[in-house]
C-alpha cells in the first residue's frame, strides 16, 4: 500500500522534479516490466513526490510514453558506418535490433499506438529505404524496408516474450543476411 502524501503542496527537497528525472526513473519500470506497469503514482513513489507532481512535468501518459520512446531510440543510427548498401542496410538493422530488443515493450507500445513513433525510428526506415534503393532486386519502393523491419519487429518479439529465449542477434542477423542475398540476387554478396 502506498503511503498518502500530506495534503498541499511536497515540502521542498534539495533536488528539484524534472522530467529527465521521471524518464530516467520510468525507462526501466517500462523496460522490465512493461507499459502496464508504468503509472504516475509508482513513479512518485520512486522519485518520492506526489503523483501530482510527476503529471504536471510528464503530462499525459501518452506525453510520458512519446518522450520515453524518443529518449530509448535517440541515437539508434549514430555510428552505422557506410560502405556498401548492402553493409549499410545490415548495420542499419543491426543496430535497429540491439535498441529494439532492450525497448521490446516499447516497441510493443508503439505497435499498439504508431503516433508513439519517433523522429529516429522514422529515420532509420528512410536510411534503410536510401540503402536498398541501390541493390539490384530492389522494387523502388518499400516492400523491402518493410520486409526488414516486419522481419525485426517480429524477432525482437519473440526473442523478448520468454526468459530462456534461443533467439540471439547472430540467428537475426542469418536472416538478414539471407533477405539482403535476395535482394542483390547473390548470397555471397553479404
Amino acid at each position: 500500500m502506498t503511503k498518502a502524501s500530506p495534503p498541499g503542496r511536497p515540502p521542498k527537497t534539495e533536488q528539484r522534479l524534472s522530467k529527465q528525472m521521471i524518464l530516467q526513473a520510468a525507462l526501466p519500470i517500462v523496460q522490465s516490466k512493461g507499459v502496464y506497469a508504468l503509472s504516475f503514482r509508482i513513479l512518485a513513489d520512486q522519485l518520492g513526490v506526489t503523483p501530482m507532481a510527476v503529471t504536471y512535468h510528464a503530462g499525459s501518459k501518452k506525453r510520458l510514453l512519446s518522450d520515453l520512446v524518443e529518449l530509448a531510440f535517440a541515437g539508434v543510427l549514430d555510428g552505422v558506418d557506410g560502405g556498401t548498401p548492402v553493409k549499410r542496410a545490415r548495420g542499419i538493422m543491426a543496430t535497429y535490433y540491439g535498441y529494439a530488443l532492450k525497448n521490446a515493450n516499447l516497441l510493443r507500445a508503439i505497435l499498439d499506438d504508431v503516433t508513439l513513433m519517433s523522429a529516429d525510428l522514422i529515420n532509420v526506415a528512410v536510411e534503410l529505404k536510401a540503402s536498398t534503393d541501390h541493390l539490384e532486386n530492389s522494387d523502388g519502393g518499400d516492400v523491402l524496408v518493410h520486409v526488414l523491419i516486419d522481419y525485426a519487429h517480429g524477432f525482437v518479439l519473440s526473442a523478448s516474450s520468454g526468459e530462456d529465449n534461443p533467439l540471439t542477434i547472430d540467428g537475426f542477423l542469418r536472416g538478414i543476411d539471407w533477405i539482403l542475398g535476395q535482394a542483390v540476387g547473390d548470397r555471397s554478396a553479404v
